[in-house]
């Protein structure tokens, strides 16, 4: 019984990982985003464009620190 258990833990340690890895680039794809929309806004004079960048880089860093958040809760939440 208590090696079953043990195999229970170890592939759920496992499936978790994954869900880290899997957060962590998302990480990584909120923070190109940022990059690729800071880029757009140096690239144009339009105020409205530059106006519309500017809140879609605000968007991608709420969702980078969502993210982070959530990475840190569920790291958090596997050492216990």
């Amino acid at each position: 019984m208590v090696f079953y258990v043990f195999l229970f833990n170890k592939e759920r340690r496992y499936e978790m990982n994954k869900v880290l890895e899997g957060i962590l680039e998302a990480i990584d794809d909120e923070i190109e985003a940022q990059k690729k929309y800071r880029a757009l806004k140096e690239q144009t004079d339009d105020k409205k464009a530059e106006a519309l960048f500017e809140q879609l880089i605000k968007d991608e860093i709420s969702h980078e620190e969502l993210l982070r958040s959530r990475y840190e809760a569920l790291k958090k939440y596997m050492e216990d």
